[in-house]
C-alpha cells in the first residue's frame, strides 16, 4: 500500500483516492494475511451498515487485483478479497431502506457492503469506478469528487434542479439590477413617470398647506376674508389637476409594463427553443407553462410598484418630512416615533413571510405540472380506471397550495393591522403633543390642522413601505424563477467559429463514440461505422443498447464525451445546428401531431410549401388516399395528438412531413413497431421509394424490414458487435441470427395461437 499525495480539490463525502492516511488503522491492520495487503489502494469509500442492516461502518477497498469490503468491528469477518480476473461486474442491487454494492463472480453476486439511502449517490459513483478499475482503465477523480450538484456548495440545501441557482443565497439585488436593465430600454416613458410623478407630489403637498393659510388668516383671524374664493378655487385647481396627471401615469404605466412583461415572455420562449433536450428531460414541462405565464405576469406589477409605489412613496415621505419640519421640527420629532417599530416589525415579516412564499409559488408549481401530466395522458388514466387515484392526487395537491398560502395571507394579515396600531398612536401623540401647544399658545390651529394633515399623509406611504417587503418577497421568488430559465446554460450551444452547410452529400461517420447520460457511466461504448451517401442502413440490437442513444448524438440533441461524428468529413459540431437539422429529417416511433388540419401537420417543417408540394409528398408517403377519403380532405382538422386518425395514419403523415423538408439523411426510429401489418406494408412500399437518392437510417424492432438494407449494424450493451447485409449476418450465427430466431418463435406461436 503506497502514501501517494491525495488529489486537491473538495470532498463532498468519505472517498479516498490513492492514499492509506485517512483510511482508519484498523481497516488498514485487518488488510494483513491477505491477498490485497500488498496491493496499492486506488479507491476507498465507508458504507455504514452491516450485512444484517445494523449501524456499523464497513469499508470497500479496492487495490489494482482485488476489492474487498472490512467491517471496523474485529470479529466481524472480511467480504473477499474478490480478484478482478473471476469477476464478472459490479451493480447497486436495492431493497427496503437501503442498498448494497455486489460483485458478481462466475455469474454469482455477492453483496460487498450494504448502506443507507443517504449514501447510494456515493455508492453510484464508486461502481462506475470499480468497473474501470476490472476493464484495467484509468479512475476518474473528477467523477468521485466532484460537488453534488442536487445541492447548494454554500448553505447545502437542496437545489430545485442539478445546477440551478440556490435560492437561499441568491443576491436579491442583483435581480433589481438586471430588472432595471430590461426598464433601461423604455427609459424615455419611465422618464416621463418621473416627471409626472413629482408633479403629482409637489400639487399632493399643497392642500395641507393652503388649509393653515385658510384657517388662521382667513376663518380665524378674519384678516384676510377676500382670500377665501382663491384660496378654495385654489385647492380645486390643485385637486383637477392631480386627477389628470393620475390619468397620465395610469396611460403610460401599462404601456411600459405590458411591454416589459411581453419582452420577457418572449425572451423566456426563446430560451426554451434553445434548450436542449436532455433539459426536457429533467425539468416538468407544467412547470415551465407556470413560470411563462404566471411569474412573468408578477414583473407586472414591478413597474406600477416602482412608478406609483415604492419611488413614490419614498419621495412622499421625504418631501413630507421637510414640511414637517418646515412647520414645526419639535412636533416633527414625535412623529418619528413609531418609525423604528416599523423597521424592526418589517424585517421580522420579512423573514416570516419569505420562505413560505417559496412554498406557495413551488406548490402553484407542481400543481400546474401535476395537471398538465395527467390531461396529456387522461387516455390511459381512463384504460386503468384510475380517475379517484388521480382525483386524490390533484386533491392532494390543491390541499398543499391552499395550506401554503393561508400561511402567507395569514401572516400578511397579522402584520397590516399591528402596523396600523403604531401608525395610530402616532397620530395620537401629535394630537395630545399638538393640542397643549395650542391651549398654550405656541402654535395656531392652522398650523396643528396642516400638521395632521401631513401626517396622514406621512404616515400611509410608510405604512405601503412596511409592505413592500411583502411586495419584494413576490417579485424576488417569481423573477428568480425566470432568471433562473434565462440563466440556464444550454448543452448544445453552436461553436463562435460554426459554419455553413448550405449542401450535404449524405456521408456519415462515427469515431470511437462515447457517450452516457450520466458522463461518468457510458452507454455507448467507443463505437465506430460508416455510411456512405445514399445507402439504406439498418441499426438493431436489444431494448437499452444505445441503438436511440446514437440517433440523437447525430441530431445533436446531445454532444459526445469522446469521439467525434463527421457528415461529409465535417465534425456536426463545426456546423450551426439549425442548418444541420435542415438537413435531417427523424421519424419517431410514438408520431406527434399538433392540432390543426392535415395540411399544417404535413406542412409544418416548411410553411411555405405549396400545396402541390405537400400532395406529392403525400403520396409518396403512401397516405393521400386516406387523406382523402377524410370529411375535408387537407383541411380536415386534427384533434390532440392527432386524435382521429389511427396509428399507422398518423405515422404517414409524419413520414409525409419529413419528406415535404427533402432531406439527405432520412432517420426512422423504429417507425413501424407500433403499427398494424397492413399499415407496415404501406409505410414499407413508401420507404422502397422515398429512400432513392437519400442516405437512409432505419432503427427497426421488427428485423424483417431490414432485409432490402445495403448494411446492417448489430449494437449489444453499447458497443458494435456486428455488420453486414441479412445474408451475411444469417450466415455468421451470431447476435442478429438469434434476434430473428427469437423473433421468428414468437411470430410462430402467434399464428398458432
Amino acid at each position: 500500500m503506497n502514501n501517494a499525495p491525495e488529489p486537491a480539490g473538495p470532498v463532498e463525502t468519505p472517498i479516498v483516492l490513492g492514499s492509506v492516511d485517512r483510511i482508519p488503522g484498523l481497516i488498514l491492520q485487518r488488510l494483513q494475511d491477505t491477498a490485497i495487503q500488498d496491493e496499492e489502494i486506488l479507491l476507498a469509500a465507508e458504507a455504514d451498515l452491516d450485512e444484517l442492516g445494523h449501524i456499523e461502518p464497513v469499508w470497500l477497498l479496492a487495490g489494482t487485483k482485488h476489492v474487498v469490503a472490512v467491517p471496523a468491528v474485529p470479529d466481524r469477518p472480511l467480504r473477499g478479497p474478490y480478484a478482478y480476473a473471476v469477476t464478472n461486474d459490479f451493480d447497486l442491487h436495492p431493497s427496503i431502506g437501503s442498498t448494497s454494492v455486489r460483485v458478481f463472480v462466475e455469474k454469482t453476486p455477492f453483496e460487498l457492503v450494504r448502506f443507507t439511502n443517504e449514501f447510494r449517490e456515493r455508492f453510484q459513483r464508486v461502481v462506475v469506478q470499480l468497473k474501470r478499475i476490472r476493464n484495467n482503465e484509468p479512475i476518474q477523480p473528477e467523477a468521485l469528487l466532484k460537488l453534488n450538484e442536487d445541492f447548494c456548495p454554500k448553505c447545502g440545501l437542496i437545489l430545485p434542479r442539478s445546477g440551478a441557482p440556490c435560492r437561499r443565497c441568491v443576491k436579491h439585488g442583483a435581480v433589481f439590477q438586471r430588472m432595471f436593465a430590461i426598464l433601461w430600454h423604455y427609459r424615455w416613458l419611465m422618464l416621463a413617470l418621473f416627471l409626472c410623478m413629482i408633479a403629482g407630489i409637489v400639487l399632493d403637498m399643497l392642500p395641507p398647506y393652503l388649509t393653515r393659510i385658510l384657517v388662521d388668516n382667513v376663518l380665524g383671524s378674519q384678516s384676510h376674508p377676500e382670500w377665501l374664493l382663491w384660496l378654495v378655487a385654489s385647492l380645486a385647481g390643485a385637486a383637477l389637476l392631480r386627477r389628470g396627471i393620475d390619468v397620465i401615469i395610469s396611460q403610460l404605466t401599462p404601456r411600459v409594463g405590458t411591454a416589459m412583461t411581453n419582452d420577457i415572455r418572449k425572451r423566456l420562449f426563446q430560451k426554451l427553443q434553445e434548450m436542449s433536450v436532455a433539459y426536457y428531460d429533467r425539468v416538468q414541462v407544467g412547470s415551465l407553462m407556470s413560470r411563462v405565464i404566471n411569474d412573468v405576469e408578477v414583473m407586472h406589477g414591478f413597474v406600477t410598484q416602482v412608478t406609483q409605489g415604492f419611488l413614490v412613496n419614498l419621495l412622499l415621505i421625504l418631501f413630507i418630512g421637510v414640511m414637517l419640519f418646515y412647520l414645526n421640527a419639535r412636533l416633527a420629532f414625535f412623529v418619528l416615533i413609531p418609525i423604528p417599530f416599523v423597521v424592526i416589525g418589517t424585517l421580522f415579516f420579512w423573514n416570516r413571510i419569505y420562505p413560505n412564499y417559496y412554498k406557495y409559488w413551488e406548490s402553484n408549481s407542481k400543481l400546474g405540472a401535476m395537471l398538465n401530466g395527467v390531461l396529456s395522458g387522461i387516455r390511459l388514466v381512463k384504460v386503468f380506471g384510475q380517475e379517484q387515484r388521480e382525483t386524490s392526487r390533484f386533491n392532494r395537491s390543491v390541499d398543499y397550495l391552499r395550506e401554503a398560502r393561508i400561511r402567507v395571507d395569514t401572516r400578511v394579515g397579522a402584520f397590516s393591522p399591528v402596523m396600523a396600531y403604531f401608525f395610530g398612536l402616532g397620530g395620537l401623540i401629535i394630537w395630545f403633543v399638538g393640542g397643549r401647544d395650542v391651549l398654550s399658545g405656541v402654535i395656531t390651529l392652522g398650523t396643528l390642522m396642516a400638521f395632521l394633515g401631513y401626517i396622514g399623509m406621512f404616515y400611509a406611504p410608510l405604512g405601503s413601505l412596511a409592505m413592500f417587503s411583502n411586495w419584494v418577497t413576490q417579485f424576488a421568488t417569481a423573477s428568480q424563477r425566470i432568471f433562473e430559465i434565462l440563466d440556464m446554460p444550454s448543452e448544445t450551444l453552436d461553436a463562435p467559429d460554426a459554419i455553413d452547410c448550405p449542401d450535404i452529400r449524405g456521408d456519415i461517420e462515427f469515431k470511437d463514440i462515447w457517450f452516457g447520460y450520466d458522463p461518468y457511466n457510458p452507454i455507448l461504448k467507443g463505437i465506430s461505422l460508416k455510411i456512405q451517401a445514399g445507402e439504406k442502413i439498418g441499426i438493431v440490437g436489444r431494448s437499452g443498447s444505445g441503438k436511440t442513444t446514437l440517433i440523437n448524438l447525430l441530431c445533436r440533441f446531445y454532444d459526445v464525451q469522446r469521439g467525434r461524428i463527421l457528415i461529409d468529413g465535417e465534425d456536426i459540431r463545426h456546423f450551426k445546428q439549425t442548418q444541420l437539422l435542415q438537413h435531417l429529417s427523424l421519424v419517431l416511433q410514438e408520431p406527434f401531431l399538433f392540432r390543426g388540419s392535415v395540411r399544417e401537420n404535413i406542412a409544418y417543417g416548411r410553411p411555405e410549401a405549396t400545396f402541390e408540394e405537400i400532395l406529392n409528398a403525400s403520396k409518396a408517403a403512401n397516405c393521400h388516399d386516406f387523406i382523402m377519403k377524410l370529411s375535408e380532405g387537407y383541411d380536415t382538422p386534427l384533434g390532440e395528438r392527432g386524435a382521429g386518425l389511427s396509428g399507422g395514419e398518423k405515422q404517414r403523415i409524419s413520414i409525409a412531413r419529413a419528406l415535404l423538408c427533402n432531406p439527405r439523411i432520412l432517420i426512422l426510429d423504429e417507425a413501424t413497431s407500433s403499427v398494424d401489418t397492413e399499415s407496415e406494408q404501406e409505410i414499407q412500399r413508401a420507404l422502397e421509394v422515398i429512400g432513392r437518392g437519400r442516405t437512409l437510417i432505419s432503427i427497426a424492432h421488427r428485423l424483417s424490414t431490414l432485409k432490402t438494407a445495403d448494411r446492417i449494424y448489430v449494437i449489444d450493451r453499447g458497443q458494435l458487435v456486428e455488420s453486414g447485409n441479412h445474408a451475411e449476418l444469417m450466415g455468421k450465427q451470431g447476435t442478429y441470427y438469434r434476434l430473428v430466431q427469437i423473433q421468428s418463435t414468437l411470430a410462430s406461436l402467434d399464428l398458432k395461437s
